[in-house]
């Protein structure tokens, strides 16, 4: 997630949408006073973004009446440790938390993804950390959606993430899919060198899809009618098709 108040935009930073690889040529604009929050230090992201011209983490404590739950509080009352924002704040949350000015004023944006192939991407990316952790029987991709459907639905759509109901919280959502012109025609809006907003050569979380067929060749009809229930608002908003 990033608040750069130099560019005036904010960036609401969604699941298995290329985000972080976003979040990198972003970062590239932000500088102090901003806020940015932190990469994988274990995955190596943040010394990707140093490389790419990055820059961050910065200004990603809370201030004191953003801490929610009892552990947040409970670390700032006994450490006096203010929690630091998530990589996914919502952009519920930074409407409430923000000041109004800049909540209203900023250009919010996120990025969007097909919801068959991202909820494939996100079964590969927990397959491959739980088999880094020494797991060997991870489900089925059919048993891990009906898992996350039940449990975590907001593992497979990001609707939630930028958007209340029907409304879009976000003044542009960019598409995965044309993630490279999208990004330029940002460059052209925030008036900076589409250099600038170039993604890293290397993938932030790449290198866990063992399996490259299409989504289309993966998942059943289950799985496909499944997505669709759940990723309904943004099929409709954006006119994604199987």
């Amino acid at each position: 997630m990033i608040v750069c108040h130099r560019h005036r935009f904010i960036f609401i930073k969604t699941r298995k949408t290329a985000g972080s690889s976003i979040e990198i040529a972003l970062s590239r604009l932000c500088g102090p006073g901003d806020i940015v929050t932190r990469l994988s230090s274990e995955r190596g992201e943040e010394r990707l973004r140093q490389e790419e011209g990055g820059y961050g983490p910065t200004g990603d404590r809370k201030p004191v009446r953003a801490h929610r739950g009892f552990r947040e509080w409970r670390r700032l009352l006994t450490q006096g440790q203010r929690a630091r924002w998530r990589q996914h704040t919502t952009a519920r949350t930074l409407r409430a938390l923000l000041p109004r000015h800049v909540w209203d004023s900023y250009l919010k944006v996120t990025v969007e993804r097909n919801p068959w192939d991202r909820a494939l991407s996100r079964y590969w990316w927990m397959k491959g950390r739980r088999e880094e952790q020494g797991q060997t029987d991870f489900p089925s991709v059919s048993e891990y959606l009906v898992w996350m459907e039940k449990n975590k639905p907001q593992w497979i759509s990001n609707w939630a993430h930028y958007a209340i109901d029907d409304d879009l919280l976000v003044d542009r959502v960019l598409l995965y899919e044309r993630l490279e012109s999208d990004l330029a025609e940002l460059a052209q809006t925030l008036r900076v060198d589409a250099t600038q907003l170039q993604l890293p050569e290397q993938k932030a979380k790449g290198g866990f899809r063992k399996d490259t067929r299409s989504y289309r060749d993966v998942l059943g009809q289950s799985d496909r009618t499944l997505i669709e229930r759940v990723c309904q608002p943004e099929i409709r908003a954006f006119g994604y098709q199987f």
